[in-house]
């Protein structure tokens, strides 16, 4: 029997919100977020997708293995499942803004969907922005912060919500210097990916559930990112293999069990293809690290 995902902590909005019974969305301020959620020193996930902006402030964000400076109007994107934490060197001044993944596909149908920003993409590199017209995304979120304190139309929240990553996809395509757009096809395959990459390993497996061919899923992906789907599949479980060795304490035999591989031998082989380190090196180098 495989053992449950269960030793990274996993932080909902209702841990923000105890005084909202079902929680869709957050917006507040980053300087008046409960002490407890000021500084996150030990990794976490989140059930969400959130921006954090930074509009004063310094410290350092960790993103699944990747350091980031916190300065001055920086934008932070995370989606479900990333494995973060932050210390702040000085007092941090700016905006949260946290949104359940059905939120934008209730409210507005399937146009407006989370598939329509790719800096929420699993295969989006970029965690972080400087943002170009920092009035311009300060307004924003002060807008939609008050509208919410108001309480008055959820339509407009909804709306003032949708404003917001309006403004970070054109600061994240002006970071690009190009207009960035992902093949929905792409959305459907990192969608399954996320859901099935402990037990489904093989592009031949995605390609069917999306009624495509192998060879045109691998077209897709070499056309995006430069690399085939079966890449893809690996990195995906690269990474979750690393977020369980540094942030859990699963031994490597129930995280290979998680993971969905039956043979010890073969799941150290994998890892150490993909990183040239095997995983109990990593895990002891990583956590040795200040």
């Amino acid at each position: 029997m495989r053992t449950e995902l269960k030793n990274i902590p996993i932080i909902h909005l209702k841990d923000i919100q105890k005084e909202v019974t079902n929680p869709y969305f957050y917006v507040g301020k980053l300087e008046e977020l409960p002490s407890e959620f000021q500084t996150f020193d030990s990794s976490h996930r989140h059930s969400y997708y959130a921006l954090f902006y930074f509009t004063d402030g310094k410290g350092t964000h960790s993103i699944d293995f990747q350091s980031h400076t916190i300065e001055e109007n920086t934008l932070f994107f995370l989606r479900p499942g990333q494995v973060h934490s932050w210390t702040f060197s000085k007092p941090v001044k700016g905006f949260a803004l946290k949104i359940y993944p059905d939120y934008l596909s209730e409210q507005g149908g399937s146009i407006s969907s989370f598939q329509n920003y790719p800096f929420f993409q699993l295969g989006n590199p970029t965690s972080r922005l400087t943002i170009n017209n920092s009035k311009q995304m300060k307004n924003d979120f002060e807008r939609l912060l008050s509208e919410k304190d108001s309480q008055t139309n959820s339509s407009m929240t909804y709306l003032l919500i949708q404003l917001v990553l309006q403004q970070s996809l054109k600061e994240f395509n002006l970071s690009q210097n190009e207009m960035i757009t992902i093949d929905s096809k792409l959305y459907t395959f990192f969608s399954l990916l996320d859901k099935n990459f402990k037990d489904q390993k093989t592009t031949s497996y995605y390609a069917k559930e999306m009624g495509i061919s192998t060879g045109s899923l691998n077209q897709l992906c070499q056309n995006q990112y430069g690399k085939s789907a079966k890449s893809i599949i690996q990195e995906r479980l690269v990474l979750e293999i690393k977020r369980l060795l540094l942030h859990s304490d699963f031994n490597i035999n129930q995280i290979a069990l998680t993971l969905g591989f039956t043979d010890n031998s073969y799941f150290s082989k994998f890892f150490k293809t993909h990183t040239t380190n095997s995983p109990e090196n990593f895990r002891l180098s990583k956590r040795k690290l200040p």
